[in-house]
């Protein structure tokens, strides 16, 4: 008999084991964020494979002779079937996507480290899944600085425009933002923010409809680091927020979605 894998004990499979047992168990179509490559061109390939990996997982204790483990069973169910989840994808010093849904009071978080081919899942209480989505990003610090807000339009073309010129100088930020319109001040401290940005990723939210249909949220919560901190960026009505953020206050934002795309 199969150990029972119990709430917060991370279960590790390669992408190729849990696209396997996505199948063997007909969940349907993958959540975008985990979307995976399907192996195996022929049926005959395709029932080998199947035979191998189910062999593979039973070694480890995660199969047997009935089939994928039941506890891991209902975590790749959980991720399938929710009220709501939140979805990542982090380009920091790993390349990650994650998946976290939510059914009654639990909770299944799946993360794909894209470099390592695996995916590591594991079941928590539904209020630790947004804290649990940002921890999965380095510390950083949230500048001292003002937030600024301006219309995206205003800020998307002149990012554009700004990189025409090539010269990686922020100061160019600046000028075409102030030439748009910004005051100049506004311009500075957008400019400063976006100084030397690196890592950076966005949360989205899905909701699941009445008739089980899936509806996503109309923006995301997005995040770049420069080297003073972490800036959050909140894009709603026409306008882009740039505001530095703690791990908190990014919990704050997600939840904040969250919440706005279940009403």
């Amino acid at each position: 008999m199969t150990a029972a894998i119990g709430e917060w004990t991370p279960v590790e499979l390669s992408t190729e084991e849990f696209e396997v047992c996505w199948r063997v168990l007909e969940l349907g179509e993958l959540p975008h964020a985990l979307d995976l490559p399907s192996p195996g061109r022929t049926w005959a390939e395709r029932e080998t494979l199947v035979k191998s990996t189910l062999d593979s997982l039973a070694a480890r204790g995660l199969a047997d002779r009935r089939g994928v483990h039941p506890d891991l069973a209902g975590q790749l169910a959980g991720l399938a079937r929710f009220s709501w989840a939140v979805d990542a994808r982090l380009h920091t010093e790993r390349r990650l996507r994650a998946w976290g849904a939510v059914s009654g009071a639990s909770a299944v978080l799946a993360v794909i480290d894209d470099e390592e081919h695996s995916v590591v899942t594991r079941t928590l209480p539904e209020p630790a899944l947004c804290t649990e989505l940002v921890g999965l990003l380095p510390p950083a610090e949230a500048p001292r600085w003002d937030s600024v807000s301006l219309e995206s339009s205003t800020l998307d073309e002149a990012v554009a425009e700004a990189a025409q010129e090539r010269t990686g100088d922020v100061g160019v930020l600046a000028d075409v933002l102030t030439r748009r319109g910004v005051r100049p001040a506004q311009a500075r401290a957008v400019a400063r923010m976006v100084d030397g940005a690196g890592w950076r990723g966005q949360f989205g939210v899905t909701v699941s409809g009445s008739t089980g249909t899936w509806r996503r949220a109309r923006r995301v919560v997005g995040f770049h680091d420069v080297p003073a901190g972490r800036i959050m960026h909140l894009r709603r009505g026409g306008w882009v927020t740039l505001t530095p953020a703690s791990a908190r206050q990014l919990v704050a934002a997600i939840g904040e979605l969250v919440a706005e795309t279940r009403d």
